[in-house]
């Protein structure tokens, strides 16, 4: 038997690390699933926003299966280039496609945006659409029967501690404390200022220092929000070196940053998908609903904390110390992880390879 050759496409994001890590635990799981069936395969990535068609074919020519390995579907102007990729991608007729995890949220997206996930999920080469979002609204872009059905799954990033072999540091005494650009909420139109969204930080660490925590900033790369927390920490008259340190510059150093930390209060939802991944507590800071559905999946609702609760610190910091004392439904975890895995199964157990 052949080797079959699994095409990912990567966001190779220079600056945030959240899509990064997802493809790379997508690779990670293809590869376990792979040895666990006795298939052989050989996995390679490629960047999604590569625009060289001398690139772009050569890496199609030597590819049986590609697959998008998740993250968010809502910007109008990616989803038209990943649908003339996939165009691209249908003018090889043995090459089977596999959408992975991608977010489908319950906000009522723009029509130009159904319109494109439509077509991109009508193309004929797709096997197998899951999601980590709404299952519900996944099922009615779907035109067209797959060989394998829609399934809700976890966002691969779960996966991290094993995929990158990191683990937690279990004498740690410091909460983590994830930034996020200050005017974010307010193009969600959550009407929260970016003044506030500073004060949301200064109460949180306020009320965790009152209770005697530790603390320190981090960012899942973005310089911006790295400058944000630089600045703020300038504001408060606090050490840049001790309350926030450098600035990082890979994926494995976020994770490695996270599995440092006692728990985590944090508005990235990678961030606290790592964290989860690491076994350490967490609690987010929500922006966007993509987060409540995470905290659905693993059953912590209570611990995502919605818009018109984030100016309450001790509020915040009372789930914190609850998600200390509770931990995780690892049984629920598991369980949903095994769904998980029975997809990536259909990956690499699918019939087609190049002749």
């Amino acid at each position: 038997m052949r080797k079959k050759n699994i095409l990912i496409y990567k966001r190779k994001y220079k600056h945030n690390y959240g899509d990064p890590i997802l493809a790379d635990c997508c690779g990670y799981l293809i590869k376990k699933a792979a040895e666990e069936s006795g298939i052989p395969v050989k996995v390679t990535m490629a960047d999604v926003y590569c625009k060289l068609p001398f690139i772009i074919d050569f890496h199609l020519r030597h590819t049986d299966i590609v697959v998008y390995p998740g993250g968010g579907l809502n910007s109008v102007t990616f989803n038209q280039m990943l649908l003339r990729l996939f165009e691209r991608i249908h003018t090889y007729d043995a090459i089977e496609i596999f959408i992975n995890a991608v977010g489908i949220t319950r906000i009522k997206p723009k029509k130009a945006n159904v319109k494109l996930l439509k077509q991109l999920f009508h193309m004929p080469q797709i096997r197998q659409i899951t999601t980590r979002g709404d299952i519900g609204k996944l099922e009615k872009y779907i035109a067209d029967s797959k060989p394998y059905p829609p399934a809700l799954v976890f966002d691969p990033a779960i996966w991290v501690n094993e995929a990158y072999c990191i683990e937690r540091n279990p004498k740690s005494e410091i909460i983590g404390i994830g930034l996020i650009r200050p005017e974010i909420f307010e193009e969600r139109k959550t009407d929260i200022s970016e003044n506030q969204v500073e004060n949301m930080y200064i109460g949180i660490i306020e009320e965790l220092e009152k209770r005697n925590y530790q603390w320190q900033f981090f960012t899942n790369g973005l310089y911006g929000e790295y400058r944000f927390g630089v600045q703020l920490l300038k504001k408060m008259g606090r050490s840049k070196r001790k309350y926030i340190g450098s600035h990082i510059f890979s994926a494995r150093k976020l994770v490695k940053k996270i599995a440092g930390y006692q728990a985590v209060i944090a508005a990235r939802m990678h961030a606290n998908i790592i964290a989860t991944s690491l076994g350490i507590p967490s609690v987010g800071l929500v922006w966007n609903d993509k987060m409540n559905m995470f905290a659905e999946m693993i059953g912590c609702e209570e611990r995502y904390i919605p818009p018109e609760r984030l100016m309450e610190a001790e509020y915040i910091t009372n789930q914190m110390e609850a998600a200390m004392r509770e931990g995780y439904d690892m049984e629920r975890i598991e369980a949903m992880k095994k769904t998980t895995m029975h997809t990536i199964q259909n990956i690499v157990q699918s019939e087609s390879v190049h002749s």
